[in-house]
């Protein structure tokens, strides 16, 4: 018997969903308003890295919070009225950065991080681009001491979770990276990591494994949804997708798929950019470099050296805010002989995230054939491959090596419709 399903949203999360549906027998079609992989998956820092389980709001952000304040740091900067205007999700993202919260947090998604390596591979193995991903770690480095310090807490995280990695003084960057100039007193590297040289690239190229295993992709946007007890009528501005099953991994945009179903969520954004660069007097990088108190990583791409900021907190739709990108730009010069911007535009992107930092993953409350996979604010390309497997898992019945509770919607994602009161039911 044919089983059908759409799944929404062709980024990193979309993607790897419908591979692994694809391949528990799923005829799956893939919906999204643009191709594959130009939204939040196009734009990162490539990073591939196990360690990668402590969210941004976690008790490290304490220290910082003062100072953030003024709203001059490159690591976050926000627009008050939004954040006004979403008070609620704000004080419930503080609430979440406590010590114990927090421990949980990254508990569950260390779940998610210490798999995505090898379901990346797996991918990789079957799409012919394992030339795309380089093993030399990631390495974090300190311009002012005390650096890397053993009770901080992420050290005590990738302590917990034997996270496999080694300080370095100042010598020791220099030997690891010597394209570097001397202005890092200390580094750390995560040695277990590995980096992707370009992620929307990767991620087409899996599409286009989908699509050549006998996947369907229709680009266009929905209109509305249609859900019946046995069928779902995506409606969209070209043609009418109908299916069994459905899918919800449109990242940002999830809260407005969902809204069409009468579901509201508390999602908001971390936007970030990236640019690329060409490097002077033959310098190179051979891994991303975490410059960890200026607020940049730097990673060695397809398209040139791509630099990454850090969090600007503002409407999903608002105008692009570069200052973030231009304040960080004399401490690269500082770091490394940076030469001219690429031809490649300044790319704005949307890491979704709900108050906990936890992703949304599992069936909705008031719907037995609608899912959901969203929210996995900065570690959508990572985290991608193992999502789908166990949102497949799911759907498909199957038991999962992972716990999905931390992972449940029914937290956040909430029915608007209102019941009638007992005595107004027939």
């Amino acid at each position: 018997m044919s089983k059908s399903i759409s799944v929404i949203g062709a980024g990193s999360i979309g993607i790897s969903s419908a591979i692994h549906l694809q391949q528990r027998g799923w005829n799956v079609t893939l919906i999204d308003r643009k191709e594959p992989a130009r939204e939040t998956s196009y734009g990162n820092a490539g990073v591939i890295n196990s360690g990668s389980m402590v969210p941004l709001n976690s008790p490290a952000m304490h220290a910082s919070l003062a100072s953030y304040l003024k709203n001059d740091k490159p690591h976050l900067r926000y627009n008050i009225k939004h954040v006004l205007k979403n008070f609620s999700w704000a004080l419930q993202f503080l609430q979440n950065s406590k010590t114990r919260k927090t421990d949980k947090t990254a508990q569950a998604l260390f779940s998610l991080t210490s798999a995505s390596l090898d379901e990346h591979k797996a991918f990789m193995q079957r799409a012919g681009n394992s030339h795309r991903l380089s093993e030399k770690g990631w390495l974090r480095v300190y311009r002012n001491e005390p650096g890397f310090t053993e009770d901080s807490y992420d050290a005590t995280q990738l302590k917990r979770f034997n996270i496999p990695g080694q300080k370095l003084n100042a010598d020791e960057v220099h030997d690891l990276e010597p394209s570097l100039k001397p202005i890092y007193s200390s580094g750390y590297l995560l040695s277990g990591a590995a980096c992707i040289n370009n992620p929307g690239a990767l991620l087409t190229e899996y599409a286009e494994q989908f699509v050549s295993d006998g996947g369907t992709i229709v680009k266009a946007s929905i209109q509305s949804i249609e859900s019946r007890a046995d069928r779902i009528i995506c409606r969209t501005d070209s043609q009418p997708v109908e299916s069994d099953q459905l899918l919800i991994a449109a990242g940002p945009w999830s809260d407005d798929i969902l809204a069409m179903l009468q579901y509201s969520v508390p999602l908001c954004v971390e936007r970030g950019y990236h640019a690329h660069y060409k490097l002077e007097n033959n310098a190179s990088l051979g891994r991303s470099v975490h410059d960890v108190q200026s607020g940049f990583i730097m990673s060695p791409m397809e398209l040139g050296l791509r630099i990454t900021t850090g969090v600007d907190l503002d409407h999903r739709d608002a105008e692009p805010n570069h200052s973030q990108l231009k304040q960080v730009l004399p401490s690269i010069k500082e770091a490394i002989d940076l030469g001219s911007q690429t031809d490649d535009p300044v790319w704005q992107g949307n890491r979704p995230t709900l108050p906990d930092s936890l992703p949304a993953i599992g069936k909705t409350p008031n719907h037995d054939n609608v899912w959901v996979a969203f929210g996995h604010q900065h570690i959508g390309l990572m985290t991608g491959p193992i999502t789908g497997k166990i949102v497949a898992e799911l759907i498909s019945n199957e038991a999962s090596d992972i716990d999905v509770k931390p992972f449940d919607p029914a937290r956040y994602v909430q029915s608007t419709v209102r019941r009638k009161p007992i005595w107004a039911r027939s």
